[in-house]
């Protein structure tokens, strides 16, 4: 906890200097015309190691994908599907879709868009070469068989089974995002990871190891942004991020901790947001023999953890506690009678005097400071753990590799679309690395048995059905366990209006960031 007093302190002197100098006319001056700003900036925490936006999934991967690339599909923030490209979708049979996309589109290169560039992309993670794409893609499009191109603007997708998420699926922020076949193949993998082209609003201008640029595409297809350029500035440090933002160096700043909610609360420059979001932190467990064999063991470290006390005195109540692997943005698949996780450390005891647990140190790794409270979250728990009997101790690593890991792994699961497959299935399912790796126990085969039924269902009380039983195994394996869920915190200046969704992506074109109105 000195570490968090710490950051308090600072924040509150940066808070401090902040109110005295008052940038808000400076701030509002920026936006020339009133209509556009020639310069929006965002700080984040932490930077990709590539844009081709096939290559990696994690935060600092996807944030700024909706500005250069499009998506076949696009997921609302209410959870309906719409496109950008497509002026049309509709299911042919069980197993073909067919999409028409819009005329006019182009690249940054001014080259078109066509059915082939979709086709191409959306195959790309099953026929590139083994290992490129990043297998979190190839895991939420592996109901894709084929795709057949009809004309320049018309193609099928044909998959493998019926598939009633398909459409969410193409919709999802981490799902296959569109690019341009013959820039890809003519540049190479190389080129293409530094100067990407796609059909977004936004180019890319530069890559440097402190910031994406990125500026107006004047051939883009839609309504312009509010933004002239765009530029992702990596601000590692909170105190320096929320400095930024109340000085007006930043225009919006990101991912933000309860403590920086205290600083900025009252500052008349910037508003502070905050919303339920859907990404769990957790850890992932090591259910093989140099890991945690011991079911009841596994079992009994769930519940010796007082979630709430953690929220409180971590988050300061801004995170929630989700009743299983089940959340409200399922819509009519959420299973709201699905029993909250316990807290009982009697029981937790019990269980693991019971369990044949040998006494054996139980590695808690995770990379130092990647997520945010997740050094003061593993302190926590492993002291919680040790009150029962689990002689566990935190393990820095450089990594977040889980191949042959003992013990288990900090980790933060974000939906990959809002549909029971998005979640439990597509991160824990049969095929998947988690499974391969980590989870062989007692109940994985019914597990992969429910996950197929699950995908070609599409009786709703059925499939409620289904998942419900999907949930009860994973609970009682416990190949995982849910901590809870943080809200997301970002801050903004005061005249802008940011239609953010937590878990949807970051856009900011022209029908998803506005100003105010006056």
């Amino acid at each position: 906890m000195k570490k968090l007093a710490t950051v308090l302190i600072v924040l509150s002197l940066v808070a401090a200097i902040a109110f005295a100098g008052g940038s808000s006319e400076s701030k509002k001056d920026a936006a020339a015309d009133g209509k556009y700003v020639d310069m929006l900036r965002i700080g984040v925490a932490s930077w990709p190691k590539t844009l081709d936006p096939g290559r990696g999934m994690g935060l600092a991967n996807v944030r700024w994908l909706y500005e250069v690339f499009d998506t076949v599909l696009y997921c609302e923030n209410d959870g309906t599907i719409s496109s950008y490209i497509c002026d049309s979708w509709t299911r042919i049979d069980d197993c073909t879709t067919e999409y028409h996309l819009k005329p006019g589109i182009t690249f940054h290169d001014g080259s078109p868009l066509t059915a082939e560039d979709v086709a191409y992309s959306l195959m790309r993670p099953f026929e590139y070469r083994a290992g490129y794409i990043d297998a979190n893609v190839k895991t939420i499009v592996n109901t894709i068989d084929h795709c057949e191109v009809l004309d320049d603007l018309t193609f099928r997708i044909i998959t493998v089974q019926p598939d009633p998420v398909i459409f969410q699926r193409l919709a999802g922020y981490m799902s296959v995002y569109v690019i341009s076949k013959n820039y890809f193949e003519t540049q190479g993998e190389e080129v293409f990871a530094t100067n990407p082209i796609g059909t977004g609003p936004y180019k890319v201008v530069e890559l440097t190891g402190e910031s994406i640029m990125l500026t107006y595409y004047d051939g883009y297809y839609g309504e312009k942004p509010i933004a002239e350029n765009v530029e992702f500035c990596y601000i590692p440090e909170e105190s320096a991020l929320i400095a930024a933002i109340m000085t007006g160096e930043i225009d919006i700043a990101p991912d933000l901790s309860k403590t920086s909610w205290d600083a900025l609360n009252g500052n008349k420059d910037v508003d502070i947001i905050n919303k339920h979001y859907t990404a769990s932190h957790l850890c992932r467990i090591n259910c093989n023999e140099e890991g945690v064999p011991w079911k009841e063991v596994r079992q009994a470290m769930s519940l010796a953890i007082d979630r709430q006390a953690l929220i409180d005195n971590l988050w300061g109540g801004m995170a929630f506690v989700p009743n299983g692997y089940n959340y409200d943005c399922f819509g009519e698949y959420y299973i709201e009678d699905y029993p909250e996780y316990e807290y009982n450390p009697e029981k937790a005891a019990e269980l693991v005097k019971n369990s044949g647990y040998d006494g054996r140190v139980i590695q808690y790794r995770l990379v130092n400071g990647y997520y945010k409270m997740g050094n003061e979250a593993a302190e926590a728990i492993v002291d919680m753990w040790k009150k029962v009997g689990i002689n566990a101790q935190v393990t820095f690593v450089d990594n977040w590799t889980i191949k042959g890991i003992e013990g288990l792994l900090t980790w933060s699961n974000g939906l990959r679309f809002d549909d029971p497959i998005g979640g439990l299935w597509v991160l824990w399912g049969e095929g998947v690395t988690l499974q391969t790796h980590l989870w062989h126990t007692e109940g994985t085969e019914r597990f992969n048995e429910l996950g197929h039924q699950l995908l070609v269902e599409t009786d709703v009380q059925k499939r409620r059905a289904i998942y419900r039983e999907m949930m009860e195994i994973w609970d009682d394996e416990v190949p995982g366990i849910i901590w809870y869920c943080p809200d997301s915190i970002w801050a903004i200046r005061n005249d802008m209006d940011w239609d953010y969704q937590p878990g949807k992506g970051y856009n900011f074109r022209a029908d998803h960031l506005k100003w105010k109105e006056s």
